[in-house]
């Protein structure tokens, strides 16, 4: 078989050299790369004014203008539609209204542990993993929440629920602020009454344990000191007792003045022997006596003082205290804070018009239109 071309004559060649003649004189389309590659001149900004006509037009305002006014009955339906459906489905049947009891209040008799306010150490009681289960138990929350606490990750879909529905911050007042959100006004407002209680609990146990660590020390240092002191006043016993020694000073003082006396009178050696026995006493064992005396002042004393820091420590570990002054006690709220029926209904129908405007702008660039720019039928 025979696959070569068909020859052309030499009429149909003239033709279409003829046609690439007469196109010679119109330009070429240049492309948006070959421009931008060009400096930037007037030439070169005729250019890219060309090459942004054809978007500029397809956001035409008039034209949008014009879109929603010949549908305006249309994108009238589909807002009232549309809010119609927000307002139904906003209704108590398909979400369940929540109630917000508030609580405001200042901390007060608590002990500083490290370089934070008073107010962020009780912000992090509140926050502590202690209260959160105090919580969980009392409300029974899992049942509360419809969360079955066995299942798998049971629990902590139930502590999930607690941190969305319970908001504790601080507030540029240095106070906190509770907000807590329920099904039920009433739960509500026994929830930040519990929560503010359970916060006092932790904060006093934190306080007797710490105090109670400081009351073992001090009770042991006591008992040191009263060893050290019963052991001293024995010893001091034995010189009292045996050796007669009561006062090195005084004794010491009247001693001699004594010994003296007797030698210049011409006194019996029995009167003149027992006064030099104490003076040799004294000799012997007045520096043991002196030094156990000095001893045991110091002691006394020392053990005056943390008998002191004992009895305080002891009064701090009994006594029953409040950790926050409660300035906004909580209440039963008597109307819902969620949902904001108006709000949700709102944005259904923006949504909707701005959907439908979108929608019809696409649906009618693609009708033809006629000579006159209407849209044909």
């Amino acid at each position: 078989m025979d696959f070569s071309y068909p020859k052309l004559s030499n009429a149909f060649f003239n033709k279409e050299e003829k046609i690439k003649t007469d196109n010679s004189n119109e330009p070429s389309p240049v492309s948006e790369k070959e421009i931008r590659s060009k400096p930037f001149t007037s030439e070169t900004k005729d250019s890219f004014t060309d090459l942004q006509t054809p978007i500029m037009d397809s956001f035409n305002n008039m034209e949008i203008y014009k879109i929603i006014m010949r549908r305006k009955f249309h994108l009238l339906a589909i807002v009232l539609i549309s809010i119609f459906f927000g307002f139904v489905f906003s209704s108590p049947t398909f979400i369940k209204p929540k109630f917000k009891s508030s609580a405001i209040l200042y901390p007060v008799n608590i002990i500083p542990y490290s370089m934070e306010s008073p107010t962020e150490q009780l912000l992090q009681l509140f926050h502590s993993s202690d209260v959160r289960t105090l919580m969980v138990k009392k409300f029974n929350l899992g049942n509360h929440y419809g969360i079955e606490q066995n299942s798998p990750a049971g629990m902590t879909r139930v502590f999930e629920t607690y941190e969305e529905n319970i908001i504790i911050r601080k507030t540029e007042f240095e106070s906190i602020k509770i907000d807590i959100q329920d099904e039920n006004a009433d739960t509500a407002s026994e929830m930040v009454a519990s929560l503010i209680n359970f916060v006092n609990i932790k904060a006093q146990m934190l306080q007797r344990e710490k105090t109670g660590e400081v009351v073992k020390i001090l009770l042991n240092q006591l008992a040191v000191k009263r060893q050290s002191i019963d052991s001293l006043e024995a010893a001091n016993d034995i010189l009292r007792n045996r050796y007669g020694l009561l006062d090195y000073k005084s004794q010491t003082k009247e001693a001699t003045k004594t010994y003296l006396k007797l030698a210049s009178d011409g006194a019996s050696k029995e009167k003149i022997r027992s006064v030099d026995s104490l003076l040799y006493n004294l000799e012997e064992k007045g520096g043991m006596q002196v030094s156990i005396t000095t001893q045991l002042k110091g002691l006394r004393e020392s053990y005056n003082t943390i008998k002191t820091e004992y009895d305080k420590a002891i009064s701090d570990l009994t006594k029953e205290l409040t950790y926050s002054n409660v300035v906004a006690k909580p209440f039963p709220a008597d109307s819902k804070s969620y949902p904001i029926r108006s709000l949700i209904v709102l944005i259904c129908g923006l949504s909707a018009l701005l959907f439908g405007i979108l929608l019809f702008i696409i649906l009618d660039r693609r009708l033809p239109k006629s000579n006159d720019g209407s849209l044909s039928k």
